[in-house]
């Protein structure tokens, strides 16, 4: 049974209050007014009149806590539609990328290669909806991302034994929304990171939709989850940095030599290469300076780094959750980037060590256990900080392969593997 957008759940105004206040201002004004036009306010004020009290709002920066109250008490106090849920989610999932944890599976075709999945988004989701209210009730939105190449679906189902009729309106309760993510040009999915009966159902469901036009298994990575969308999307989409990360990522960036156009006499082969000689001296300024170059061209691959990357990241994320005016003061995103902030940041990884010994004397092995926000930032900064000597860091605690842990043999790096399989 497929339920539809105008249907009414029933909702703890508290959950609704801090679903909504997460949203910023431009965001909740946008939402009065688009839905104002599908559903009728409980005022009876026509759109127009509602577009020109948001906007008030907007020039004027209202507290959004205002607008909140009048949406649920106001505007709409007998409860959000189911529509009207989904696309606070989906506003939430796009403001907030960091918000939620995220994993990944690959279309393998029946000859066992990579199948890239271009998607009708209309004729998948009624094919889908089709497939899964087999089983259950659900409701299902989807939605193109505004910035990333990719087209998400929120499957949410309902519990089917939790049927009650109360008068003549059904009172059902929810599962969590479940997020699967399409990357344009791709052959993996991303989706929330659960892994319970309901997420394997979805993605179960999810397979059989794609393979009635591509015959295709869904293949899960083995790939620790990770708590955001945009670096699933470096990973897992149609992106240079997936395999070029560390000290590889200058060839990601092109920047592994001048340009056609630029100044030949720029040109390392004419210029020459500054080399320090014997041990680096920080008592002298250019001594110094190369030394920290080198250690940020291990890491991230080139002298400048990824800070001004990732400022622009942190930048475009403020323009979304604060700009409100074209006008508004723009805040100094560089100066809250740290020069050692990696381009994926990875909060966990281990690492076994082994080396055979000389003479067939056996074998030595020392694991490594790293945590942290951003293990290989950190590594970074100790390195600039003259507590690791970076002539000998080995290249796998650079950062060069990204997420995985692994194993390494005599020096060489081998990815820790985990039993794969397909969705059964």
């Amino acid at each position: 049974m497929e339920l539809s957008d105008d249907f009414i759940p029933k909702q703890d105004r508290k959950v609704l209050l801090k679903k909504l206040g997460r949203l910023p201002l431009t965001v909740l004004c946008h939402l009065v007014e688009h839905w104002s036009h599908k559903y009728d306010p409980a005022n009876g004020m026509s759109p127009d009149k509602l577009a020109h009290i948001m906007s008030g709002y907007l020039k004027r920066r209202a507290n959004r806590k205002t607008v909140v109250a009048r949406i649920l008490l106001e505007f709409w106090p007998q409860g959000l539609s189911l529509y009207q849920l989904a696309q606070i989610d989906s506003y939430t999932l796009v403001q907030r990328p960091n918000l939620l944890f995220w994993k990944s599976t690959t279309a393998i075709d029946p000859n066992g290669i990579k199948k890239v999945l271009n998607l009708d988004p209309n004729s998948f989701v009624h094919n889908l909806k089709e497939d899964i209210h087999r089983l259950y009730l659900s409701h299902i939105y989807i939605f193109k991302h505004p910035e990333l190449p990719s087209i998400i679906c929120r499957i949410q189902l309902f519990e089917p034994h939790n049927l009650v009729e109360n008068g003549n309106e059904p009172n059902l309760i929810s599962r969590s929304p479940y997020y699967v993510v399409f990357p344009m040009n791709s052959p993996n999915v991303i989706h929330s990171s659960d892994d319970d009966s309901y997420a394997q159902l979805i993605l179960q469901s999810v397979q059989r939709t794609i393979a009635e036009k591509d015959p295709i298994v869904l293949r899960q990575n083995d790939d620790p989850p990770v708590k955001s969308l945009e670096t699933m999307h470096v990973l897992k989409g149609v992106s240079r940095y997936s395999n070029s990360l560390g000290p590889w990522s200058k060839y990601a960036d092109a920047d592994f030599d001048i340009s056609p156009f630029d100044n030949y006499g720029n040109h390392i082969s004419v210029k020459g290469k500054r080399v320090v000689t014997g041990v680096y001296d920080d008592d002298d300024p250019g001594s110094k300076r190369q030394r920290l170059e080198n250690i940020m061209l291990r890491f991230k691959g080139s002298k400048k780094g990824v800070k001004a990357k990732k400022a622009y990241e942190v930048q475009r994320f403020n323009s979304r959750m604060h700009h409100l005016q074209k006008d508004f003061p723009k805040m100094d995103a560089a100066d809250t980037v740290s020069k050692y902030a990696s381009l994926i940041p990875v909060n966990k990884v281990n690492f076994v060590d082994k080396q055979d010994l000389s003479d067939d004397r056996g074998q030595v092995s020392i694991r490594f256990k790293f945590r942290g926000n951003d293990v290989f930032g950190g590594l970074h900064e100790l390195c600039d900080e003259g507590n690791i000597d970076i002539d000998r860091v080995p290249g796998w605690l650079t950062g060069e392969n990204g997420l995985d842990s692994g194993t390494i043999l005599n020096g060489e790096f081998i990815k820790e593997e985990k039993r794969k399989g397909g969705l059964i």
